[in-house]
């Protein structure tokens, strides 16, 4: 059934795009350790190598969470087979599991947030903090458009009935609405990270 491959795409994409973008974005976020002997950029002032580490914790945290996304990727399989054999009972203890690794996703995500903003009070300059500032506006966009995708597991997990054609129709028009929502957030989540990486690239110009 077109709905069923519709929600398998779903989900690798939940579990794949959900930790590499995060995962990349905060290999980007990271600077490294600069002391204020080395030069230029947004990157070099007093307190720029301890809100690197801050940073490089943050980033950690996600390689953990890509672990566990890992570790979970046999549940794709097993989704699909429950929903093309209309196992409901199976669809919705799955599904359910895929709310609990979003949440926790999140939670991270939301951990590595603070972390990036304890790294903003830290004493660096003004180019360093609003690029900081940005990167974390990007995650909360990356959050926010997760959690389209969570509410379709939510529904999948509370609503799934094999049996109702009415039902079926609801699960794809709230897909389809769930979906655009995601892609418009992403795209948004997208443009900040770039502006900020716009930034850092224009500061290191003006230092070199």
């Amino acid at each position: 059934m077109k709905f069923n491959a519709n929600f398998q795409r779903l989900v690798l994409k939940t579990l794949c795009a959900f930790v590499f973008l995060w995962l990349i974005f905060f290999l980007a976020a990271c600077p490294g350790k600069k002391t204020t002997s080395e030069p230029g950029g947004i990157f070099s002032l007093d307190e720029t190598e301890d809100a690197g580490d801050i940073v490089k914790k943050a980033n950690d945290q996600l390689k953990q969470i890509k672990q566990r996304f890992k570790d979970n990727e046999p549940r794709l399989e097993e989704l699909h087979t429950a929903l093309k054999d209309k196992n409901s009972e199976k669809v919705r203890t799955i599904s359910d599991n895929l709310v609990t690794e979003i949440n926790a996703g999140t939670e991270a995500g939301e951990e590595a947030i603070n972390q990036l903003r304890t790294a903003q009070e830290k004493n660096i300059n003004d180019d360093y903090r609003e690029y900081l500032d940005l990167k974390i506006q990007a995650l909360e966009k990356y959050i926010d458009a997760f959690e389209e995708r969570r509410q379709v597991a939510i529904f999948l997990r509370e609503k799934y009935d094999p049996k109702s054609d009415a039902q079926r129709k609801i699960f794809k028009d709230e897909f389809d609405r769930r979906e655009m929502k995601f892609k418009e957030i992403m795209q948004q989540a997208r443009e900040v990270s770039e502006q900020a990486n716009k930034l850092a690239k224009e500061s290191l110009n003006r230092k070199s």
